[in-house]
């Protein structure tokens, strides 16, 4: 698997990092590439699924299922897509002057030929981390226009 990692400093509370996180209807203005939510069913909970679909030249769509959800500390869920699968966690942990987010990405590339292989440990971990830099880019935007920060 290969791993891919993010992480912003915001300057305002816990609490107020984590409900932005979570609020379903601002997905579309941080997350990179979000479209809609395809299906949820007790999510963000534990064992909770959501199916969301991506913008037409994005993932296509994609499931998730939370194997931990530690209030204001961790979200980790299991995804898939067309062409990736693996985990992602979202760490939020209090600093002196705020909270630190940081976003980690295991994955697989599903087709596992030899030039795909290839072309994931050359192109695939960058665009990965762009993406992840892209949506916490976002979501600072997002909290600062919400009068969060």
């Amino acid at each position: 698997m290969a791993t891919a990692e993010a992480s912003i400093r915001l300057p305002v509370s816990v609490a107020e990092v984590w409900d932005a996180y979570f609020w379903a209807p601002g997905w579309p203005r941080w997350v990179d590439g979000f479209a809609a939510v395809v299906g949820s069913e007790g999510y963000p909970e534990l064992g909770g699924i959501l199916r969301w679909q991506s913008i037409p030249a994005g993932r296509g769509e994609v499931s998730e299922r939370v194997l931990e959800h530690e209030h204001r500390r961790l979200h980790r869920v299991e995804f898939a897509d067309p062409t990736m699968a693996g985990e992602f966690e979202t760490r939020f942990a209090i600093t002196g002057d705020g909270v630190e987010l940081t976003q980690t990405l295991d994955y697989r590339v599903v087709a596992a030929g030899p030039i795909t292989r290839m072309a994931a440990a050359l192109f695939v971990r960058g665009q990965v981390r762009a993406s992840l830099e892209r949506s916490l880019s976002g979501f600072r935007e997002f909290v600062e226009e919400s009068g969060s920060g």
